[in-house]
């Protein structure tokens, strides 16, 4: 992936919500592993990077003392913590509910946002483990350049219910609630792992985040 600009790298003329910003985005990703535990979180860092636009990377313990009026968007990555992640990070993350900041949050930062928002955890009969198939059920600028049907990354046992004021955006064989976001504000969350096969999907991301800092 080039290293360009973030008005040349998301101009597409076929697309209705072309954006172009002088602006320097800066994109806050959250780290929902254990401080040794960073693949995840670099991963999308990279990709945050390559698109141009700068970014910090904190662990979520830290969350409950940053600043977040500094980001345009905020991250926040997967976990290879077992079952129990998103009741026991929960105390972490309040500030997804408060910042009115962009957020797309990543199969453990899935859990959590559905988890923060009242939905219920669901303990899968079989893992969903590969490349797997996933299904766009509603047309979103989030999906932007993909088709109705993509492969994506996945690694996990358990999903999450669709929580009250969320639409649901994409679906799989396995798991129901692969995509969703809050109707009410720029609040995103997907099952799989985009920074895998689909990094275009976090360049989306930063593409929202920057129409939302010109609004």
């Amino acid at each position: 992936m080039a290293n360009r600009p973030l008005e040349e790298l998301f101009r597409n003329d076929s697309e209705s919500f072309i954006f172009e910003t002088k602006k320097q985005m800066k994109l806050l990703v959250v780290n929902s592993a254990e401080p040794d535990v960073a693949e995840f979180a670099e991963n999308i860092a990279k990709i945050v990077q390559s698109a141009g636009a700068n970014h910090q990377l904190i662990n979520y313990r830290d969350g409950l003392k940053q600043d977040f009026s500094t980001f345009d968007g905020i991250l926040i990555s997967g976990s290879p913590q077992g079952d129990d992640i998103a009741e026991h990070h929960q105390p972490f993350f309040r500030w997804i509910k408060t910042t009115p900041k962009p957020i797309l949050g990543i199969c453990a930062g899935h859990h959590i946002t559905g988890v923060m928002y009242g939905a219920k955890y669901l303990r899968s009969v079989e893992p969903e483990s590969g490349d797997c198939e996933v299904e766009i059920v509603l047309d979103d600028p989030i999906f932007a350049g993909i088709g109705r049907t993509f492969v994506a990354r996945q690694m996990h046992n358990d999903s999450v219910t669709l929580p009250e004021n969320f639409v649901h955006l994409a679906k799989s064989a396995v798991c129901f609630n692969q995509a969703m976001k809050h109707q009410d504000r720029a609040l995103y969350s997907f099952q799989f792992h985009p920074e895998y096969l689909n990094p275009s999907l976090i360049q989306n991301f930063i593409r929202l985040c920057a129409r939302k800092t010109g609004e």
